[in-house]
C-alpha cells in the first residue's frame, strides 16, 4: 500500500500553525494534492516539524478535508497523519471526534487512530488491519456477526477511509467486495 502513498509536509506553512485562516489555505493545497493522487492513492501529512497545531488549524486544514472524504469527494483516496510526538495530535483528535471522523495516524513507528470510532467499528478495523483484508462472511465468521452486519460495518469503515473496499467476482456469479487495510503493520494502543 505504501507505494501509493504521497508525502505532505504541514511545515511548510510555518511552525505554529494556529488560525482558521492558515488551516484554509493549507486545506486547498491538501484537496489538490488528494486530487492528484490515483484511485487508492494515500496522502501522509507529516506535522514533524511543528510546535504547535491549534484545533482551529486543524480542524480547518485536517477534519474538513477528513469530512470532505468521507462525504464522498475524490473517491477512493484517502488521508493519514504522521507525528512525532503524541500531544501535537490531541487538538485535531478532539476535532475529528466532534465531527464523528476519525483518522489513522503514525505516531513513531505506531498506527493510532485519531477522532472516535464506535467499539463495534474499532473492533472490526482491528480485525481487518490484523488480517490485512477481510470479506463480509469471513468478517462475521470471525466476529460472530450476521454477513450483512459485517458488511453494514466494513461499508461504515470504508466511507471513514480506513479501509478500502475492492469490488472481486465471486465463483457463484455476482460482485463481493474485499476490504484492505489502508495501513500496513497492526496498531496498537
Amino acid at each position: 500500500m505504501a507505494m501509493g502513498r504521497k508525502v505532505f509536509h504541514l511545515r511548510k506553512f510555518g511552525r505554529r500553525l494556529g488560525t482558521r485562516l492558515e488551516g484554509a489555505r493549507a486545506r486547498e493545497e491538501i484537496l489538490a494534492e488528494l486530487s492528484r493522487l490515483p484511485v487508492g492513492g494515500q496522502l501522509l501529512v507529516d506535522l514533524s516539524g511543528l510546535e504547535v497545531l491549534s484545533g482551529s488549524f486543524a480542524d480547518e486544514a485536517l477534519a474538513k478535508v477528513a469530512e470532505q472524504l468521507k462525504d464522498g469527494e475524490l473517491s477512493d483516496r484517502y488521508l493519514l497523519v504522521k507525528a512525532e510526538e503524541e500531544e501535537l495530535l490531541e487538538d485535531l483528535s478532539e476535532r475529528l471526534a466532534r465531527r464523528g471522523l476519525a483518522l489513522f495516524a503514525l505516531v513513531g513507528e505506531e498506527w493510532r487512530i485519531l477522532g472516535r470510532l464506535s467499539g463495534y467499528l474499532e473492533e472490526t478495523l482491528d480485525w481487518v488491519v490484523q488480517h490485512g483484508e477481510a470479506t463480509s462472511s469471513k468478517l462475521a465468521q470471525a466476529l460472530s456477526i450476521s454477513v450483512k452486519n459485517a458488511s453494514t460495518r466494513l461499508k461504515e469503515l470504508h466511507r471513514l477511509r480506513l479501509i478500502e473496499l475492492v469490488p472481486e467476482s465471486r465463483p457463484v456469479g455476482g460482485i463481493q467486495y474485499r476490504a484492505r487495510a489502508v495501513i500496513s503493520s497492526k496498531r496498537k494502543g
